[in-house]
């Protein structure tokens, strides 16, 4: 028997059992979106924190920087570029990935199985082809609605979940509406095997603005200096089915990731890596029930609206704080012990969406 998950953030309706394809699960209804009609997107480029005033003398404007990562742009074109939001595949058989590198944030989800998936975001920067591509979840709700009208790309979705992800403030690029941005290839296999090009769906968004900062971000090499910082070379997280690790380089000042025991590395051999990783648990709830090849399956949903503790790593330091999001189209914040911000170093970011009630192993 079919059952729907409780969605506590969304009015419930009446479940509706239905029979529909999403990696051949048939799955039940799940509460219908809260989200208003969207707003036409803002087209402000982001600017640093600060600008320089001298006594009897303007102000200096801010340095432009890149609103995803706080480096500067690589261009005028790209810093007013909309952000693209990929869903990449993220088990054995999706792997070496196609683009994961040049993302700007990367959010790790656990879906079905205890496995995760990958919301790459990608605006500083349009790689030539990312994937695999795979399906949407409801978690990814939360993952893109606070980008300012983003494009989400993803190769589908079932009867259910397709209608909420489409009536979001996002330009839904998917399989089913979009077939044309989409291309299987080598070197995998069926599902595994479906790429697109950010630059030609971002292409389809119109209009189109950059988002907002995500994160506040610290002058240059600055260290981290809020209460109770400390330090930590390698942090370990993971999931029932998954596992990661980051260890900090400091002659390259970046973390490097291993998934599973082996390193992470993308089509062309490079190590993933990231300048920041936010370990964020948050809470998983069932959004449908079904049977995938016989067996009994759960789609859990990451709830990103409330609060919660989470350690940001940056610089080979780490501060624990407090993670707290009021609204889906809004930011989550990242707050130290006297509330004050955690701010990131400018490069890309990880933010694992562990099970809330795991602690990371720091080191």
């Amino acid at each position: 028997m079919l059952t729907a998950g409780a969605e506590p953030r969304r009015p419930r309706r009446r479940a509706a059992a239905v029979g529909v394809a999403l990696s051949a699960i048939a799955v039940a209804g799940c509460g219908a979106s809260s989200h208003h009609a969207a707003t036409p997107p803002t087209s402000e480029a982001a600017t640093t924190s600060t600008s320089s005033t001298t006594a009897g003398q303007p102000a200096t404007p801010a340095a432009a920087v890149s609103p995803l990562t706080g480096l500067p742009p690589q261009s005028a074109a790209q810093l007013r570029a909309p952000a693209v939001v990929v869903k990449i595949d993220n088990v054995a058989g999706a792997l070496p990935q196609t683009g994961v590198v040049q993302a700007d944030v990367v959010y790790e989800e656990m879906v079905e199985g205890g496995l995760t998936r990958l919301a790459a975001v990608y605006q500083s920067v349009y790689p030539a082809q990312v994937g695999p591509v795979r399906s949407g979840r409801l978690t990814d709700i939360a993952l893109a609605d606070d980008l300012n009208h983003p494009v989400l790309a993803f190769a589908g979705a079932n009867a259910i979940f397709l209608p909420q992800l489409r009536a979001q403030p996002i330009q839904d690029i998917d399989i089913d509406n979009r077939p044309d941005l989409f291309v299987r290839q080598g070197p995998h296999v069926v599902p595994h095997n479906l790429y697109t090009s950010p630059a030609a769906d971002a292409a389809v968004d119109v209009p189109s603005a950059p988002p907002a900062p995500l994160f506040a971000y610290r002058p240059g090499s600055a260290p981290l200096t809020n209460p109770g910082v400390g330090s930590a070379t390698s942090v370990s997280v993971g999931w029932p089915a998954t596992s990661v690790s980051w260890t900090y380089s400091a002659a390259a000042g970046v973390y490097t990731r291993v998934q599973n025991g082996a390193p992470d590395t993308d089509i062309t051999g490079r190590q993933v890596t990231a300048t920041n990783v936010i370990v964020q648990p948050v809470q998983y709830t069932t959004s449908a029930t079904g049977y995938e090849s016989g067996v009994f399956t759960i789609i859990p949903e990451g709830q990103l609206l409330g609060t919660g503790p989470v350690w940001v790593l940056s610089g080979g330091k780490v501060v624990q704080g407090t993670w707290k999001r009021t609204s889906l189209t809004t930011p989550a914040t990242y707050t130290d012990s006297a509330g004050q911000p955690i701010p990131l170093a400018p490069g890309n970011t990880w933010v694992e969406l562990t099970n809330a009630g795991t602690l990371p192993l720091l080191k």
